[in-house]
């Protein structure tokens, strides 16, 4: 059976699409890997059905979402999933043993990891979708391995253990005191509002940093700059939030004085911002 044929069989909706293109997309992805990759080799129906998973939903013709993923790198994805040692070795080989960033020990989890199943969960190389480079998505992999090793043994306070810690002196007026009753929603809401502001690279740095425990050496390893530069990066991410909660707090709750300072003071002393940043 021709290969474009069975991945469009496998495609809710193939209508208007080249075949001929299609059957030339799939052909050549298999020789390229081939040529990169000798001695690796695939079931091309299992393949097939591999790629038939990746392409996204949509209205543009099947050749053109071909065309946008990383078919080659597929074909070594697959056979790596379906256990090949050839597919493994030459994986191995290429992107990770030779990463300068990660220790012997981390590459060692980063193999577990991506090429063996943990109980009912397939291993995680069958996550790769080919829509980037084969090589980004290992680092992103082996990054997430080093800082899970880096992660303090100890438990991580959680923002009940932070929030709790807010207290009022009864010298403040009847409705700051009402107003402790509503600052976790309070806090919580304008640091959301906040975090969604930042880019993706800083709310990453704040995950690493306040919820990972991963320090700023460590980090300046994964970011490949100094550690000082990885300092500067929280400070300055820690004011922009702050700004932004004090210009929330005052517009929308019309808070002023000391009032609005107790909650400044008490969202920066939580800025361990556990569930509003976004680990995906």
């Amino acid at each position: 059976m021709r290969l474009a044929t069975r991945l469009l069989s496998l495609l809710a909706d193939a209508r208007g699409c080249d075949a001929e293109a299609v059957e030339q997309l799939l052909v050549g992805a298999i020789e390229d890997a081939t040529r990169r990759w000798p001695g690796v080799t695939v079931d091309p129906e299992t393949y097939v059905a591999w790629v038939a998973a990746r392409v996204p939903a949509g209205t543009e013709p099947v050749e053109q979402a071909l065309a946008h993923l990383r078919l080659a790198e597929l074909v070594l994805a697959c056979a790596c999933a379906g256990g090949s040692a050839p597919a493994i070795a030459a994986f191995d080989a290429e992107f990770i043993a030779r990463d300068r960033r990660t220790s012997d020990d981390e590459k060692q989890l980063v193999r577990q990891k991506l090429f063996l199943a943990q109980g009912d969960t397939p291993p995680r190389i069958a996550r790769y979708g080919g829509r980037g480079e084969l090589g980004s998505w290992v680092r992103t992999v082996a990054a997430r391995v080093v800082i899970d090793g880096a992660r303090p043994a100890r438990e991580q306070p959680t923002d009940d253990d932070l929030l709790d810690a807010l207290t009022v002196d009864p010298g403040y007026t009847p409705e700051f005191a009402q107003l402790k009753q509503d600052a976790r929603k309070i806090v919580q809401a304008a640091l959301n509002a906040a975090i969604a502001a930042l880019a993706a690279r800083e709310r990453m740095l704040l995950l690493q940093y306040h919820l990972d425990g991963v320090g700023v050496v460590e980090l300046g390893r994964l970011y490949n700059v100094a550690p000082s530069t990885i300092s500067r990066n929280l400070a300055r991410i820690r004011g922009l939030l702050l700004a932004q909660v004090r210009r929330s707090l005052m517009s929308h709750h019309k808070l002023w004085g000391d009032e609005l300072e107790r909650l400044l003071e008490f969202a920066q002393s939580q800025l361990s911002v556990g569930g509003a940043i976004d680990r995906t």
